[in-house]
């Protein structure tokens, strides 16, 4: 048998091994125009690859209002938010320790950046800048995607929930970095950093529970609806219940 017949024999295995094993393999399509703008041209397939029309629909969802992104870099999130909120005719403040601001993104008149430190202007400087814009002092949706650690994360939920809506969703990246790898749920496989359960740990310490991040799971604690997605480094959703 040739070598790529050989190599060919023994995917299609792994393949059917896999499935057997109650896994699957789905590639991510995206079929609103909104987010086919926004996310024209991108082809890498990062750590948040696979969440991106998830943190559309999300907050599509969450309906017209102020939207915040904490933590922006590449801008990936940062193109799916605008896409949502171009559907919503609302408006995404997105805040970052770095200047992370571009030029030529998809529907950029929706959005507004801020370069600071998140905590910081979750305490002292948020509520001024809505008054100041004109914008509702409680957030439909806030995102967080920082710095992944642990006592970071604890002080952002300190400093942030008490801007969410009272129907809000507060929505977390990085909930599953595991050991410094992550799998796609096209089954591609990249390698991370290990934050050693650090955003977890601070919701877990939030909401008062112990929640296993390799599994899919839902609960209700704190007054939250909590959905978590253990692919592409994870993403847990918690949304408000009033």
């Amino acid at each position: 048998m040739s070598g790529s017949k050989w190599n060919w024999v023994k995917s299609k295995a792994a393949r059917e091994v896999f499935r057997l094993r109650g896994g699957g393999r789905y590639q991510h399509q995206t079929y609103h125009p909104a987010l086919q703008k926004a996310l024209a041209g991108e082809r890498e397939r990062s750590d948040i690859y696979d969440h991106l029309g998830q943190i559309f629909a999300l907050a599509v969802e969450a309906g017209p209002g102020l939207m915040v992104e904490l933590g922006t870099r590449g801008g990936e999130s940062t193109r799916a938010l605008l896409a949502a909120v171009s559907v919503n005719q609302s408006t995404l403040l997105s805040v970052d320790i770095e200047d992370c601001r571009q030029e030529g993104l998809a529907f950029a008149e929706h959005w507004r950046f801020i370069c600071s430190d998140d905590v910081g202007f979750g305490l002292n400087g948020f509520t001024k800048w809505c008054q100041q814009q004109g914008q509702p002092d409680k957030a439909k949706l806030i995102f967080i995607d920082t710095s992944h650690e642990y006592e970071h994360t604890k002080q952002e939920i300190a400093a942030w929930v008490p801007h969410l809506n009272e129907r809000g969703i507060l929505l977390f990246h990085d909930t599953n970095m595991g050991k410094g790898k992550f799998a796609r749920m096209d089954g591609s496989i990249s390698t991370g950093w290990d934050n050693q359960r650090g955003v977890i740990r601070a919701i877990e310490e939030y909401l008062g529970r112990q929640y296993d991040e390799n599994s899919f799971f839902t609960d209700i604690a704190k007054d939250f609806l909590v959905i978590h997605y253990p692919h592409c480094n994870g993403l847990t959703v918690l949304k408000r219940l009033s």
